[in-house]
């Protein structure tokens, strides 16, 4: 028996809680098995089969829960939970004769590694599989703090309820007041409160209905915090400013060990929150004929061209030196859109967009595709005198057996875009590669044309915008069939085995998978997915909701 592997067992398995800690049990071998709304297998099913019984479901619902399954409980099982209170759930779960422990992971399904957290046990009756769950953890590098429920209702009660609670009524206010910011005038602290306003209400309402209401603790203390403010409210009425400095002045006193380091670490959020703006309010409606449009310059480019094939002369074409810029620029509320290469059917997927993508909260429109054609251009007229050719990257490689045979002993130099070298070098012995459109725009020389090694040769173009807007994706009617997906997946055996099932029984198609080096993790990978369905149809929810079972993470790019 003590060698024995447990079968775990997680009543409300399809939740994001249920689906992280399900990933986490397969992880260390051990057989998982889950029910839920949608699923064959029901509670008492797997109440009668579970050697440790996980209720991962909302607070109210888990007395309802136990008194449905506790006959079907085995004496010498575990029956646990995951919820944000204590006292209520255990007082429940201590009417069935089996073990019975309290758990509260401190962390949320975005976490990618339980490595460093922490998670609570409230033991109120052991048996081996009590022990079990505490090695295995400690084992992964969890910290196992042990309260009783009463004590872990008391500290709940101020470090989520009242944080919650005073997040959540000052987000409302705002919405009430319609309050919007003036463009760039979002100070540093706001900057810092939007991301805890963010993560707060990217949640499921309900839980935190629950952690408000279900807190045997919080009420008493809700009600002397309102009237702790309704005293401070006075005391900035009646100019009271010695009162407003004392109480200012104990605050820091008590706060004191977190004021230096939060001043710290502060400043290294505000850079990384400084390529990407807060935004209040409503999105704002673009006029197409008067658009600001940004593309990768100067004029002349194949941006250019893709820019003037979908724009013409309606909008105002707007030139960036690099990608990053025009999506920096484009964040930044300086242009309303912005046109930027993806990929190139011989170069492959062009990471710096890709990189962009992964930066920041900006989303494709649509896509479309142009024929590249290189020529072989320069100030002079004869080619035999041609010591050096500039372009950049991609048309360089995009013609490197034409160049290894024409040229095969001079230097082929990459330059930021490729009219960048005929702005700036005038010399008749340096050759540049361009689109024939533009030599003539340069009044440059054709030396040789049509140079690229495939002559079926074709960049493909994001139309790029800070939302994903359904009227202006009609307006210019690109291609918008295929929905664009960023994941994170969770560490197991076979979960990209998993997750193209989720495509393949839908018989959903994809165009694209590419894996992408994660900015934030060393030796990490998200994977980036274009799937023939469009957003906005019913069976693209559908995926997207089963591919939650998979992903801690999934950011959707767009459509194309």
């Amino acid at each position: 028996m003590a060698n024995k592997k447990p079968i775990i067992g997680i009543i409300g398995g399809n939740g994001k809680m249920g689906i992280w800690f399900k990933n986490f049990f397969l992880k260390e071998k051990l057989e998982v098995i889950i029910s839920d709304l949608d699923t064959k297998l029901s509670d008492e099913e797997l109440a009668g089969k579970a050697d440790i019984i996980i209720i991962s479901v909302p607070i109210n619902k888990v007395s309802e829960v136990v008194k449905e399954i506790k006959k079907n409980i085995k004496e010498d099982a575990l029956l646990s939970d995951f919820t944000s209170i204590k006292t209520g759930p255990i007082n429940e779960m201590k009417k069935v004769k089996s073990g019975v422990l309290g758990m509260h992971p401190l962390f949320g399904p975005l976490c990618s590694d339980i490595k460093g957290q922490t998670i609570i046990f409230c033991r109120v009756r052991d048996n081996l599989w009590v022990i079990f769950l505490k090695n295995i953890f400690q084992k992964n590098g969890v910290k196992i703090i042990e309260l009783s429920p009463k004590k872990h209702d008391e500290q709940v009660a101020f470090l989520q309820a009242l944080l919650h609670f005073t997040n959540i009524s000052f987000s409302y206010f705002l919405y009430l007041k319609k309050f919007k910011s003036i463009p760039d005038f979002i100070t540093p602290l706001f900057k810092l409160q939007s991301l805890v306003f963010g993560r707060i209400l990217a949640q499921n309402p309900e839980l935190y209905a629950n952690i408000e209401i279900e807190n045997p603790y919080f009420k008493k203390i809700s009600e002397e915090y309102v009237k702790e403010l309704f005293e401070f409210q006075k005391d900035i009425k009646d100019k009271k400013y010695e009162v407003f400095l004392k109480k200012f002045k104990s605050s820091q006193s008590y706060l004191a060990d977190s004021i230096n380091i939060a001043e710290e670490k502060s400043m290294e959020i505000l850079k990384l929150l400084d390529k990407q703006p807060v935004r209040l309010g409503k999105i704002k409606k673009i006029n197409l004929e008067r658009a600001k449009i940004g593309y990768l310059g100067p004029e002349g480019t194949f941006s250019w061209m893709a820019a003037n094939k979908i724009f013409c002369n309606t909008s105002q074409l707007c030139p960036f030196t690099n990608i990053k810029d025009i999506f920096r620029a484009l964040s930044n509320e300086e242009i309303d859109f912005g046109i930027v290469p993806i990929e190139n059917s011989i170069g492959g997927l062009v990471s710096e967009t890709m990189n962009s993508f992964t930066d920041n909260f900006i989303y494709s429109l649509g896509s479309f595709k142009i024929h590249i054609h290189h020529c072989l251009t320069s100030q002079g007229k004869d080619i035999k005198k041609i010591k050096i050719i500039k372009s950049h990257i991609q048309a360089l490689s995009q013609c490197r057996d034409w160049l290894d045979k024409t040229f095969p002993n001079i230097l082929k130099e990459s330059t930021t875009s490729t009219i960048a070298p005929i702005l700036e070098d005038f010399s008749e012995n340096t050759g540049f590669i361009l689109p024939q459109s533009t030599a003539n725009k340069y009044k440059l020389n054709i030396l040789a044309e049509n140079i690229e090694d495939s002559k079926e040769n074709f960049t493909k173009f994001f139309l790029i915008s800070r939302n994903i807007q359904r009227d202006i994706i009609k307006k210019v009617n690109l291609k918008n069939k295929k929905t664009l997906l960023l994941l994170a997946v969770y560490d197991r055996v076979g979960i990209l085995g998993d997750i193209l099932n989720v495509f393949t029984e839908r018989e959903i198609n994809l165009s694209a998978l590419h894996s992408i080096p994660s900015p934030a993790l060393p030796w990490d990978y998200l994977f980036f997915i274009e799937l023939e369905k469009s957003y906005f149809s019913e069976e693209c929810k559908k995926t997207l909701k089963e591919l939650k079972k998979y992903c801690p993470f999934i950011k959707i790019l767009g459509v194309a």
